[in-house]
């Protein structure tokens, strides 16, 4: 299928075809995405009713998710909460990743259309010990000095773990998405976002002495809203708590997420095949011979913990998301057993030879991550071997 760019930053649509022919039901599959415009969107029925309730005629809360940040060659959703995207997705082929965008010509910047009280601040990052990690890798947007530059902005980057994660298996993985476009000849369409997950409570009598209360300390400018000690206060003990680390200047708080998310979608132009699948990787030091497989997840179970749809409006829709789940349960299952001692190994190679029309990547390419090139000598987690 053939792309459409909007360029950086304007009111300009992103167009894209996931797949084309009739394998995805009479017509290449396209998303459209765009900012939310009052003037040239309809609104739905819900959004008029609710215009029309007491509540709203003084006007509502607002935010910046619902803001879609187009650029050459990715859209991105801002989460203001958290200071990071909440999404990017970006178009990957041949011809975005060859051209004469240099990164050492590229340097990081905000985002000047997010207000300054929302965004994230190059500040932020300094002296924190934490990379400004790119969702969007510059090296898949060298078609242009512009779309290299547009992967530094901050609407592209989360702090992550340099060492070990981002100069290493992350940059890895980064590459293996790049590559499976060559194999397989068209577009691979990559959705990546920060996650923030739970986890379980040390103890069941663990007291919560903690009472979310307005500071007016004079060094944290007047009235930053901070989590300060209360003696004698507890709150009702759960499972599970939330835990991760926050960069910054309270309440201009960017948070450090505990994972990171990559769902691929790789498109094949000869055959009409789609292989997709979704990965879940810790933000944090990951030993260079560990599988890749290890880390693919659910779809399902992804968007559950994300609270957002993958590809259901497109490409993995009707049929085809019935069809995926099943070769996703498949290769699942068959990992399973491998790694309990009850199937063989050589299971999951032939089974790249059964392909069905919609499959999962790592049936494809045994999920195989490339020799690392990136942290040359610069690593102390191993040599990069090939993995098996």
């Amino acid at each position: 299928a053939q792309m459409g760019y909007g360029g950086g930053g304007g009111m300009r649509p992103f167009l894209f075809g996931a797949a084309g022919g009739a394998a995805l039901g009479g017509g290449a599959v396209y998303a459209y995405l765009r900012r939310r415009d009052e003037s040239s969107v309809s609104k739905p029925a819900t959004m008029d009713r609710a215009d029309a309730h007491p509540a709203m005629r003084l006007g509502w809360p607002t935010g910046t998710e619902d803001v879609l940040r187009v650029r050459s060659g990715f859209v991105a959703s801002f989460d203001a909460r958290t200071r990071n995207p909440r999404w990017v997705l970006e178009v990957i082929n041949p011809r975005t990743m060859s051209g004469p965008g240099n990164r050492r010509r590229s340097e990081f910047v905000e985002d000047a259309e997010t207000p300054e009280r929302f965004r994230a601040k190059l500040a932020d990052y300094r002296g924190t010990g934490y990379d400004r990690g790119h969702l969007a890798a510059a090296a898949g947007h060298k078609d242009s000095q512009r779309a290299m530059d547009e992967t530094f902005e901050l609407i592209n980057i989360s702090p992550q773990v340099g060492d070990g994660f981002n100069r290493d298996y992350w940059a890895r993985l980064e590459r293996f998405t790049r590559e499976l476009s060559g194999r397989s000849g068209g577009d691979v369409l990559v959705a990546t976002g920060p996650l923030f997950l739970p986890t379980l409570a040390r103890g069941a009598g663990e007291k919560r002495a903690r009472e979310l209360e307005a500071s007016t300390a004079a060094d944290a400018g007047g009235g930053a809203l901070t989590t300060v000690p209360a003696e004698d206060v507890s709150r009702p003990t759960t499972r599970w708590r939330m835990d991760y680390n926050l960069l910054g200047e309270a309440p201009e708080l960017v948070g450090v997420p505990t994972h990171f998310f990559k769902v691929i979608l790789a498109t094949s132009p000869e055959t009409k095949a789609v292989a997709a699948a979704a990965f879940v990787l810790p933000n944090a030091p990951i030993p260079a011979d560990t599988p890749l497989e290890k880390f693919a997840v659910p779809l399902e179970r992804l968007e559950a913990a994300s609270g957002l749809n993958f590809f259901r409006n497109g490409a993995l829709g009707g049929a085809r998301r019935g069809e995926f789940e099943r070769e996703e349960a498949d290769f699942l299952g068959r990992r399973a057993s491998i790694a309990s001692g009850d199937g063989d190994g050589d299971e999951t190679a032939k089974v790249g030879k059964r392909l069905a029309r919609t499959t999962h990547v790592c049936k494809v390419t045994h999920c195989v991550l490339p020799r690392d090139e990136y942290a040359k000598g610069g690593s102390k987690h191993g040599s990069q071997k090939r993995l098996t």
